[in-house]
């Protein structure tokens, strides 16, 4: 079924925004409080309350008492909660990375307890203005509607006891980056394993394809494959992204190929471009790039003046050692299968290894040049990642095309004769694992500065 890119961008933006699992889970709870005074009343339910009249309320005066009190307390519970989210964005947005906020605000289990306390209260509320009075002077109580209500407000305070453990655990900097680390590594393990289930050797030329313009502008962030392979196969073409993901595009720029010229098909390119997703945000479920980005702004974050924590700069770097390492595995033409037995509908342009490199170590490498302890750390990591890739041509010549940019900082800001010994102690462990292309870069930094030393 095809849908239109603009109810597909408000059903994205409604379903990341951190009111949407506590609106699903409070219209739950109203239904919910319906039923209960629909059966409240019927001759089964009034057995059953004979049986467990130990724990009913007799008396409508307890009953007033017991919910108003379950709901004024929910209610500050939650307003306490919304209030620590509020602070936890903001603290997560000023010590480590803005881009890091859309993740903690749609992480499920906080909006399920803020979904929870809402409804406890909206439940509450609706047994309480239930309790009236009846013809001879009587009284109905929701006594079992009650009995619910205190159940719940029992677990909210056990989901408060939560929030409060989850939320102070969610803004330190060990558990931020561990998770990152985990859902950008589990990102690129699943690329791999999908070509290695189905491999792809020879690649079509794209240069002689024919271009496809963007109708829009924005943040090219992904596409809805399934949706766009099924039209290709329907259409018997095929078509390669030849833009990165994360890539601002205007209207006019040509960030596709198509197999086959459709220019002249207006339906046909609009049914395309509405499967392509713009929006701003960075999740990592879109890309692994985007956890790459974010744990390396924490590790520039961490090296600004105000924060001044240079061990989880390290932290980061290693992080991002063993991500890139993971990435030479990835063929720089992704592709999809889907709707295809033959072969890939779908080619989508990887980040190369080289950008990678350019994108995640050039904004450290600036901030971090002057602090010897943490670019003998970044020199170690590249180290790490020459190790696996001496033998990948491709990706030792950019290792050494970035670490000629390294050894320069290095050269410029590090002046103490201690620092730079253990920088050549590290210079010379990348020699042993290449020795002719190390060896120049050891008397590339070893000559630049001595004569001003």
């Amino acid at each position: 079924m095809f849908v239109p890119r603009k109810v597909a961008d408000s059903y994205r933006g409604m379903i990341n925004s951190i009111g949407f699992y506590p609106s699903v889970l409070s219209v739950g709870f109203l239904v919910f409080a319906i039923i209960t005074m629909s059966v409240e009343y019927l001759a089964p339910v009034e057995q059953l309350k004979s049986f467990i009249s130990v724990v009913l309320v007799d008396s409508a005066e307890n009953a007033r008492t017991i919910l108003s009190t379950l709901a004024g307390s929910i209610i500050s519970l939650t307003v306490f909660s919304f209030s620590m989210v509020m602070v936890v964005l903001n603290s997560a947005s000023a010590s480590l990375s803005p881009r890091v906020v859309p993740g903690l605000i749609t992480r499920k289990s906080h909006q399920m307890v803020l979904g929870f306390y809402l409804g406890s209260i909206i439940y509450s509320i609706i047994m309480l203005i239930n309790i009236n009075k009846l013809e001879g002077g009587s009284t109905a109580i929701p006594s079992i509607g009650v009995l619910f209500a205190l159940v719940f407000g029992l677990i909210s305070l056990g989901l408060f006891v939560f929030f409060i453990h989850s939320i102070s655990r969610a803004i330190q900097v060990d558990n931020v980056l561990n998770g990152l680390f985990s859902q950008t590594k589990n990102e690129i393990k699943t690329i791999i394993q999908r070509q290695q289930d189905n491999p792809v050797e020879d690649f079509p030329d794209f240069t002689k394809w024919h271009s496809v313009s963007s109708k829009t502008e924005g943040y090219y962030k992904g596409v809805h494959t399934d949706k766009l392979c099924a039209i290709l196969a329907d259409e018997d073409i095929k078509v390669y992204i030849s833009v990165n993901q994360g890539y601002f595009t205007v209207k006019g720029y040509p960030f596709l190929k198509c197999n086959k010229d459709i220019s002249n098909d207006e339906e046909l390119i609009n049914k395309i471009l509405d499967c392509f997703i713009f929006y701003i945000e960075e999740y990592i479920s879109d890309h692994y790039r985007y956890g790459l980005t974010q744990i390396s702004e924490i590790a520039v974050k961490a090296m600004s003046p105000g924060i001044n924590d240079p061990g989880t700069a390290v932290k980061s770097i290693d992080m991002l050692s063993i991500l890139l390492i993971q990435r030479l595995s990835i063929n720089d033409i992704n592709y999809s299968f889907k709707h295809s037995d033959k072969g890939p509908l779908l080619y989508l342009h990887e980040t190369s290894f080289d950008e990678l490199l350019h994108d995640n170590f050039t904004p450290l490498r600036n901030y971090a040049k002057g602090d010897a302890y943490v670019m003998t750390n970044v020199l170690e990591a590249f180290k790490n990642i020459l190790f696996i890739a001496h033998k990948d041509t491709d990706a030792r010549n950019s290792l050494f095309n970035y670490l000629n940019a390294i050894v320069d900082d290095i050269n410029e800001h590090v002046t103490n004769e201690y620092d730079r010994r253990e920088v050549t102690n590290m210079l010379n462990s990348i020699a042993r694992i290449s020795q002719e292309q190390g060896e120049k870069l050891v008397a590339r930094f070893s000559t630049t500065k001595s004569k001003d030393i």
